[in-house]
């Protein structure tokens, strides 16, 4: 159908699991986990758009800004 996806996966390393059962915010968590190598979706995005496989236009309009998280 000419779709593909993009993806954002969060691996529950220890430091993770801790943070969760401390009740951390998730923003804390989500930097943790940037911080220990996760990618976001507009990080995917912006690789299959590197690769040709979509537009910028495309990953702008579905992704939000995540420059402000670090």
């Amino acid at each position: 159908r000419g779709r593909k996806g993009i993806f954002e996966t969060l691996v529950v390393t220890d430091d993770i699991r801790d943070l969760v059962m401390e009740r951390s915010n998730s923003s804390t968590i989500r930097k943790r986990a940037l911080i220990n190598g996760m990618r976001t979706l507009r990080m995917d995005g912006t690789n299959k758009v590197l690769s040709g496989m979509t537009s910028i236009e495309e990953v702008l309009r579905v992704t939000q800004d995540d420059t402000e998280i670090l």
